[in-house]
């Protein structure tokens, strides 16, 4: 057995580094590039963001606040080499649109960990 489920099992706690954060502040920003993303995925608007994944694993659940229509719930579905740190980014399919949502603060929470591995 892992540890961490072992120690869920005698203490019923998710061990820290396996348990969701809270509310993290993040830059966001917007691009339009269809296509396959790095998670085998195709592009959708409402549903694909970008994320490190050092600090938002692939296939990672997260609620993202304060991007105006944007805000919502995401599954971290791409990666890219200008999304670093705390750092996301919606798919917009629209290239003007996605220009005029720009750069914004936001706040983003983890609601569920993924463990998927970039393609």
């Amino acid at each position: 057995m892992k540890l961490a489920a072992l120690l869920i099992v005698l203490t019923g706690i998710l061990p820290a580094a396996h348990r969701p954060a809270g509310w993290m502040r993040f830059e966001a920003t917007a691009y339009s590039a269809e296509g396959e993303t790095a998670s085998g995925k195709i592009t959708r608007e409402g549903r694909t963001v970008a994320a490190d994944p050092s600090v938002i694993p692939l296939g990672s659940r997260i609620q993202v606040r304060e991007a105006g229509t944007y805000s919502g719930t995401y599954t971290v579905q791409d990666t890219g080499r200008k999304v670093g740190g705390r750092h996301i980014d919606f798919f917009i399919a629209d290239h003007a649109e996605a220009k005029r949502f720009g750069k914004k603060p936001v706040r983003v929470k983890i609601l569920q960990r993924g463990s998927a591995e970039k393609r």
